[in-house]
């Protein structure tokens, strides 16, 4: 079809060459031809000059006849040549410039060709072997000439509804609103970061506290446009922050704005503790006879913001000490410690057992993991009584649970403290010059870092050889990015075993990246990176559809790890084994709800001096009266807080409305009843879990939150899963199909 098309041009264009010259050869002959009016005037003319001589000499012999004939037939030579000559000379250049356009229009109607679309109004360039190259920008400025289509179409709908509309339109909000809705089709990661994102990140700074008032949602509360809860939920923590607080109503003194959080290396290191109520930001009174009398929670945000190295004046009083307490906190920019407890689990006959808690990977994480791991290997070598010579750290459990990712160069940091050098671990796959394709090996990490003279090419080298310390790595699905790459390695090359309650990972295995614009920035996802088996773990989103949905493949491409189990394609990790340790819906609602809360400020009111060590039964009954005490007074509502989609409430409504309203009322009350009693059965069938949760709100009030993570792992249910895991041999090497080496 396309040589076809070629031939077809080209005879065009010959045809082209050869009419040109039928026209100049055409307008040429007109000139000679006779009965023309142009011939014929120019007969006239010889006429009349050679009647006038011979009338004159009539009377001549013939010889002067012959003379005078000869003499005019050169005469009359030369006056047709002098009478055409201008004919003539147009004719040839007519001729000349004819043939020279066609045969330049015909190379340009075959070039084209080459490239001809038919299915398209354009011409594109062809899929041409690289022999034969034709530069050309059709296809460039096609998709130039669309963007400026779509522009022009936008901006046209945008001057119609400010010109139109019937109400006044803020024409700002209309167009970031529809930027994110344009990107939201890309993936749930590429977003718009307007000036005001840029300003509060960049220039505003807190005091590593967060603070909310009782009686309050959080649900019904935003900052900078985003759900206040959803915020509570993604602070890392030791334990579940509350998302609301029960109502004092103590009439007697003013409602204070609580701390549920008090960070270590910031506001914790000054002094504040989570109880303590504010009362006062650097002078301006905070307080309110009730919520609504109170500065919203924005507004008190606000006054704790302000610029690196500032302070900020807090006065506050705490449950159990007389007086109001007054403090300095230095405002900075807050970050969580990548790695907030390491620790040892259990000493074995084989060595010891250690614990880190890897919660994100920010510029410290593989410093961080690297001290964490000698600080482990000093401490086992002191406490193991093994006389085992390789490792007296035995077994090494690496918590990746609701780790978001951060810096993949830091995972890859952390990924080379695990293996020999120039081991493969991995690639990342971009879009031009802005992510070259790239791969990465151990022990040749200042070729990664665009600051390769600040790090030394032995500061990452191995450190544990999993044969002589078997690894367990946990995940849930909260477990993404640069941490799933981080499970990647250690599963593809099968140096660890994965465990998790979920059965995979998040699946996000893709990178982003801040590009400037005239307004704001953009946060642009530019690569994709994939583990040593050579799969990704980026799951596959519909861009179809305006809401992100996973969508699997017909069918799923498999991996192998270097043992020969298989791996599918862009699920995430999947988990080795799978463990779902036992839950209590009633202590998480007692967390979000702020009853743990409100029972350890009322507990230290009392006994302000007595340090907690561990909760009791004694402890434990008096908390189980006080839930009961707070549900029956209708302070706290646990139906409520477990109808999350507002069943119940749509239930009232309809009962409301029904012909039988009081007996419909009625069965719905009983409903809500069996709820309660329901939940409330939690209280001795999960009493150790209620026992752990409590213990730890607990001792919030006066320990740090690496203390916490410390106690809380010794007791979590996947973590002595884990644990099992490890000192089983013949179980862990079945788990990484050791036997198929």
């Amino acid at each position: 079809m396309l040589l076809k098309r070629r031939c077809l041009f080209f005879a065009f264009s010959v045809l082209l060459q050869h009419s040109s010259l039928h026209y100049v050869s055409y307008a040429f002959g007109l000139a000679l031809l006779p009965g023309t009016s142009f011939h014929r005037t120019s007969l006239k003319q010889h006429r009349t000059l050679f009647s006038t001589n011979s009338g004159n000499e009539a009377s001549d012999d013939s010889a002067s006849s012959s003379r005078a004939e000869n003499f005019d037939n050169e005469l009359n030579l030369k006056q047709r040549f002098m009478q055409y000559w201008p004919t003539l000379k147009t004719a040839s250049i007519a001729f000349v410039a004819g043939s020279l356009s066609a045969v330049v229009l015909s190379v340009i109607l075959f070039n084209q060709s080459l490239g001809y679309n038919p299915d398209s109004s354009t011409y594109q360039r062809a899929d041409m072997s690289t022999s034969l190259s034709l530069p050309t920008r059709t296809k460039s400025l096609s998709e130039s000439s669309q963007i400026q289509q779509s522009v022009t179409l936008y901006r046209s709908i945008i001057d119609t509804l400010k010109s139109g509309y019937v109400d006044e339109i803020n024409t700002d909000e209309m167009v970031e609103t529809s930027v994110d809705s344009m990107l939201k089709t890309l993936d749930p990661y590429t977003e718009y970061l307007s000036p005001n994102d840029l300003a509060k990140r960049k220039n505003l700074v807190g005091i590593g506290a967060f603070v909310l008032k009782s009686g309050v949602s959080s649900d019904s509360v935003t900052l900078d446009g985003k759900s206040a809860s959803k915020l509570i939920s993604g602070i890392p923590s030791a334990i579940k922050l509350p998302t609301q607080l029960l109502d004092d109503k103590d009439a007697t003194k003013k409602q204070a704005f609580k701390v549920v959080l008090s960070l270590e290396g910031y506001a914790y290191d000054a002094g504040l503790r989570v109880g303590d109520e504010l009362i006062s930001i650097d002078g301006k009174s905070i307080t309110g006879d009730d919520a609504s009398t109170m500065p919203t929670l924005e507004e008190v945000r606000e006054l704790l913001l302000g610029i690196p190295g500032t302070t900020v004046e807090l006065k506050y009083i705490r449950p159990g000490v007389e007086g109001v307490q007054s403090i300095q906190v230095k405002r900075a920019v807050v970050q969580f410690p990548s790695v907030p407890c390491a620790t040892l689990l259990k000493e074995t006959k084989d060595g010891s057992i250690g614990y880190i808690r890897l919660r994100r990977f920010g510029p410290d994480a593989g410093e961080s993991m690297k001290a964490a791991i000698e600080s482990l290997q000093s401490k086992a070598l002191q406490e193991s009584s093994s006389a085992r010579s390789q490792s007296a750290l035995s077994g090494l459990v690496l918590d990746l649970r609701d780790n978001s990712g951060g810096e993949l160069f830091e995972a890859i940091k952390v990924a080379s403290l695990f293996v020999p050098d120039n081991t493969y671990l991995g690639s990342s796959k971009g879009k031009g010059s802005m992510m070259p394709n790239q791969s990465y090996y151990s022990g040749q990490l200042s070729e990664l870092t665009p600051h390769s003279n600040t790090i030394a090419q032995d500061s990452y080298r191995q450190l544990i050889n999993p044969d002589n310390t078997h690894i367990v790595i946990l995940t849930n699905k909260q477990t993404a990015s640069a941490s799933e790459f981080l499970a990647g390695v250690f599963q593809d090359l099968d140096i660890g075993v994965i465990v998790g309650n979920d059965k995979e990972t998040l699946g996000k295995g893709v990178g982003q990246r801040e590009l400037p614009l005239p307004s704001g920035a953009l946060k642009l996802t530019y690569h994709e990176f994939y583990t040593p088996s050579g799969r990704c773990v980026q799951r596959q989103y519909d861009q179809t559809k305006s809401k992100q949905t996973t969508r699997r493949h017909s069918k799923d491409e498999v991996f192998y790890t270097v043992n020969g189990r298989k791996l599918l394609d862009r699920r995430g990790i999947q988990v080795d084994r799978r463990f779902n340790p036992p839950q209590s819906y009633l202590s998480e609602l007692l967390s979000s709800s702020g009853a743990y809360y409100k029972y350890a400020s009322q507990w230290f009111a009392k006994h302000p001096e007595t340090k907690i060590s561990c909760v009791d039964d004694n402890l434990y009954k008096d908390f189980q009266s006080f839930v009961s005490r707070e549900q029956n007074s209708g302070n706290l509502k646990l139906e409520e807080m477990f109808d999350n989609k507002h069943v119940l409430q749509q239930m009232e409504t309809i009962s409301k409305a029904s012909n039988n309203r009081d007996l419909s009322l009625q069965s719905l009350a009983r409903i809500k009843e069996e709820i309660v009693k329901d939940l409330l059965k939690d209280f001795d069938l999960a009493k150790e879990i209620i026992k752990r949760d409590l213990e730890l709100n607990l001792l919030t009030r006066d320990e740090p939150d690496s203390v916490l993570i410390e106690r809380g792992a010794k007791s979590d249910a996947l973590v002595t899963e884990a644990v099992k895991i490890l000192l089983d041999d013949n179980g862990y090497n079945t788990v990484l199909d050791k036997s198929a080496k």
